[in-house]
């Protein structure tokens, strides 16, 4: 019942108040100004997937997921109907997996990082050989600008559910858990022992964030959120808050807590209740095209 709930507020503040509040806040422009969006479902995730919390691509028609904390600690290849293809277990714990990244090689990160209370120490990312799945190397790091576990409520910005990777670095986003939702980015080497984290940058988003992808050969990024979609072209090379901003509305996606780049103009969500959406976002032609 709660689920059901909390399912119908993400549609209602979704087609009610669209993103409004991301402009005023934030000077994220209308996504529909510039570009024709379709929002589809294509799919179904077959029940023997618990949940899909994290993407990553396979191939061009499939994908990899995982479920969340508390679920056995397995990945599952599934196509773009939501059909399981294959189950792989890994000998490593599922504390709280919450995200999906992979890198030019293939290689697969684990974002072990769910921190709803803000009180977590041993917030983690396991990398994975892309080709056998089997565990390489686990990434232990904390945040430079945490002092206290819990902190106040009003300053809970450190649960984590979003990241990807782009040269040789992973970009974290926070979820807030504060009134005055924010999301902060993290840049974190992929080698090296246990690593302190600082931001560099935050933004004040109306929807908390629960995902992000980056667009392949392109510093392109979306981040999700509860009936939002916010897409990110940075001005240079660095990964930032600088630059062109949009916000789409989403809210027909539901509870989405994954999202994947699957070309340069679609993006593949999942949500809690297995549905499986693909954007499609193309410039609109002018006069002149």
């Amino acid at each position: 019942m709660l689920i059901k709930l909390f399912t119908l507020y993400v549609y209602l503040q979704s087609a009610l108040c669209g993103c409004g509040p991301d402009r005023r806040n934030s000077d994220f422009e209308r996504l529909r100004k510039e570009y024709k969006v379709t929002i589809d479902k294509i799919g179904q995730l077959d029940i023997r997937i618990k949940e899909s919390s994290g993407l990553a691509r396979a191939t061009d028609s499939i994908f990899i997921t995982h479920p969340d904390g508390g679920s056995a600690p397995e990945l599952y290849l599934a196509n773009l109907k939501g059909e399981l293809l294959q189950t792989i277990s890994l000998p490593i714990a599922n504390k709280d997996w919450e995200d999906l990244a992979q890198d030019e090689n293939g290689n697969l990160y684990i974002g072990d990082f769910g921190n709803n209370a803000n009180q977590r120490r041993d917030l983690k990312i396991y990398s994975l050989d892309g080709a056998s799945k089997k565990v390489t190397d686990t990434i232990a790091f904390s945040f430079a600008d945490q002092a206290e576990f819990p902190p106040p409520r009003h300053r809970q910005h450190y649960d984590l559910e979003a990241f990807f990777y782009s040269n040789d670095s992973l970009y974290l986003f926070t979820k807030s858990r504060a009134s005055k939702s924010i999301t902060q980015l993290y840049k974190l080497p992929v080698s090296g022992a246990e690593q302190t984290i600082v931001p560099s940058g935050k933004i004040r988003v109306k929807s908390p964030v629960t995902a992000a992808d980056i667009a392949a050969e392109s510093n392109l990024f979306a981040l999700l959120g509860y009936g939002r979609l916010y897409l990110f072209k940075p001005d240079g090379e660095t990964i930032s808050f600088n630059g062109k901003r949009y916000c789409l509305p989403v809210g027909r996606t539901g509870q989405a807590e994954a999202v994947l780049f699957i070309s340069q103009e679609q993006l593949l969500i999942t949500n809690e209740k297995g549905k499986l959406y693909l954007i499609t976002i193309r410039p609109k032609k002018t006069a002149t095209d």
